[in-house]
């Protein structure tokens, strides 16, 4: 069971369901990977001795986790979380990318590639969707709030599982694309429906 957890499949796996969280937020996924790394924890990829090695840096794992507190608190603050994701949201996409290749790094330069433009796009839809899917901000405590919490939980929940069981990181990219085929299923239906009220 252990090698089927460390073999290539699982660690993609793990990538692309890390790169998804990338999406909804910017630095756990990336700052518990390099964590993980460093204590050889469960099916964790090493990073040692790869281009990613310099994650594992205690100056840049304590950045990492600043950063993401910051992100935690901004998101949920209503005015100021629509200014803070329009600055964070390239972050997202990049470190979605950068999480991926880390991940796929301790095989060889081309599936480091190509899973990190890889990892750049599933991030970048990511991101969209859940931009798509949050609620509308206002001044005070809001479903939006409350969504932003659960997003945390499943960012720290699905990072850790992640490790655990690489595999599963596959059904967040399926219930990713099946999000993005229902989204754009609902919209193709609202603009019928403006067609029809305008004819």
């Amino acid at each position: 069971m252990d090698v089927i957890f460390k073999s290539i499949y699982a660690r993609a796996c793990m990538g692309a369901g890390l790169s998804v969280l990338s999406g909804l937020r910017a630095f756990l996924p990336v700052a518990f990977l390099a964590l993980y790394s460093r204590l050889e924890f469960a099916s964790a990829p090493r990073l040692e001795g790869t281009p990613f090695e310099f994650l594992e840096r205690t100056w840049l794992l304590s950045l990492l986790f600043a950063l993401a507190i910051i992100e935690l608190a901004l998101d949920k603050v209503p005015r100021l979380a629509p200014t803070y994701n329009a600055v964070i949201r390239p972050f997202k996409v990049l470190l979605g990318g950068v999480v991926f290749a880390a991940v796929m790094a301790p095989d060889d330069w081309i599936a480091m590639t190509v899973c990190g433009v890889l990892g750049l796009v599933i991030a970048g839809v990511a991101e969209q969707v859940h931009r798509s899917l949050r609620p509308a901000p206002s001044t005070e405590v809001t479903p939006a709030v409350l969504v932003s919490i659960y997003v945390d939980l499943v960012v720290l929940l699905a990072t850790l599982i992640f490790v655990l069981v690489p595999l599963i990181g596959a059904l967040l990219v399926c219930f990713l694309v099946l999000l993005v085929h229902r989204i754009q299923k609902i919209r193709a239906r609202k603009h019928r429906g403006l067609r029809i009220l305008k004819g």
